[in-house]
């Protein structure tokens, strides 16, 4: 069964509810009006990182105003990332170039805000540690909900320029080869080694059979995804507790993710009456 073309990831009669994905239904209706644009996918990736590290000067102000002016830009980020892709899909010219340089972007506003939040708590080492903990957790969390985003894109009929290998992935006949093959080692550089970490912890907990994760599972696992994460450190900013954001996203959300991993675990885990059946 091939998928229609639309802007969104998955066919509606597939699709989960994505805490990560709001604002989804206004992002779709901009990319409509731009879609007969000369506007490409690339502009607004160069926007939501515009966007983020100018979220980012603005914590380091250390203000009410420029707290608040981050939590701001922080959602434009969000929806402007929600359109890149949605763009490219609704032209039918999806591109791992576009794909690439999305999630290297996304990778240096997240860096961006947590240095940032590293300055603010006093700029001393442990501050830094701290900040790096958050971050590095940040980013496993997003490929973790990454990881079985793409497994059910690949089981159903959706998206499917994001591969569960990146390495394996070649340029569109649209995409230029030397800008994607750098893009890609960029890509697998910071998140190579992280979906290979993600992809064997899941077959650790769920066992060597891949299976499709239930629509509740992603929704809740959706609470990690990007989207979500940058609406928790926006919420922060705006009520200027952006400092604790190393130990939520360290402590609370990890243990939220482990949590998820049990149930994952206890999905692919037979019944004693299956067992028997068997």
């Amino acid at each position: 069964m091939t998928p229609q073309p639309t802007a969104g990831k998955l066919p509606p009669e597939y699709a989960f509810y994505d805490l990560s994905g709001f604002g989804s239904r206004l992002t779709q209706r901009a990319v409509a009006r731009l879609a007969p644009s000369r506007a490409q996918p690339l502009h607004l990736t160069l926007g939501f990182l515009l966007a983020g590290l100018g979220a980012a000067l603005a914590l380091i102000c250390n203000q009410p105003r420029s707290d608040r002016l981050a939590a701001l830009l922080l959602l434009v980020k969000h929806l402007l990332d929600g359109m890149d892709g949605s763009l490219a899909r609704i032209r039918q010219r999806p591109s791992r170039l576009g794909r690439y340089a999305d999630s290297v972007a996304d990778f240096v506003v997240n860096a961006a805000l947590f240095a940032a939040i590293a300055y603010r708590r006093g700029n001393r080492p442990r501050d830094w540690l701290a900040a790096l903990w958050g971050l590095l957790s940040m980013l496993l969390q997003c490929s973790l909900y990454n990881y079985y985003y793409v497994l059910y894109r690949h089981t159903l009929p959706g998206e499917r320029t994001s591969l569960p290998d990146e390495r394996a992935a070649r340029p569109y006949p649209w995409d230029p080869p030397r800008a994607t093959r750098l893009f890609q080692r960029a890509y697998l550089l910071i998140y190579g080694w992280q979906d290979r970490f993600v992809a064997n912890l899941d077959r650790l907990m769920a066992g060597p059979t891949v299976t499709l994760p239930p629509r509740p599972f992603m929704t809740a696992l959706s609470l990690l995804g990007l989207g979500s994460q940058l609406a928790i450190i926006a919420a922060l900013a705006w009520r200027r507790r952006i400092n604790q954001a190393p130990a939520i996203f360290g402590a609370l959300l990890n243990a939220y993710a482990f949590g998820l991993l049990a149930w994952r675990r206890r999905l692919n885990t037979p019944t004693k009456a299956e067992e028997r059946s068997q």
